[in-house]
């Protein structure tokens, strides 16, 4: 495919282009070339796992510290609230006396 020139910067691209390959040349396939590719993918995909390794133990550890404080703190809190022995039915007749009784009794006067 044919180049166009651009307003005559074609030859300083192209000698931006040589001085680059000149700095970084092209790496040498070799045998070892894909595994060691391999081998640096891994350290740097295990050097993410030990990251969210860490911090998913952190969150466990959080989790069971909060589970105890909440075990010796609130359920004793709860345990100590007053249990009402009384019924609704208890309740609703120490509300509403019966007036038949209360007479008897000389409550109403």
């Amino acid at each position: 495919m044919d180049r166009m020139p651009a307003n005559g910067n074609d030859g300083k691209l192209d000698a931006l282009f040589a001085q680059y390959r000149a700095v970084f040349p092209d790496p040498e396939a070799s045998a070892n070339f894909m595994p060691g590719l391999w081998q640096r993918i891994e350290t740097r995909r295990s050097a993410n796992v030990n990251v969210f390794r860490r911090l998913a133990q952190v969150c466990v550890g959080a989790t069971v510290a909060l589970t105890i404080l909440m075990g010796m703190v609130l359920i004793p809190r709860f345990e100590k609230m007053p249990v009402y022995s009384a019924s609704y039915v208890d309740v609703l007749e120490n509300d509403h006396p019966n007036t038949y009784v209360d007479i008897f009794k000389g409550d109403i006067k």
